[in-house]
């Protein structure tokens, strides 16, 4: 088997493991804080619908 050839494989495949790594921890640490008040804010608009809902029916 060609040596040459297994171990630029291998380089393009830790290349890429490692690139994609670096842009998954770049988005996260940029869009994880938006996310999560999204999120909050989301969670509070259906706690509010509720409360309507509750207050309609009673």
């Amino acid at each position: 088997m060609n040596t040459g050839a297994l171990l630029l494989f291998v380089n393009a495949i830790l290349t890429t493991l490692l690139s994609a790594g670096i842009v998954i921890w770049i988005l996260r640490k940029e869009y994880l804080p938006t996310i999560k008040r999204l999120e909050e804010e989301e969670q509070t608009n259906k706690n509010m619908e509720f409360r309507n809902q509750m207050k309609k029916e009673s």
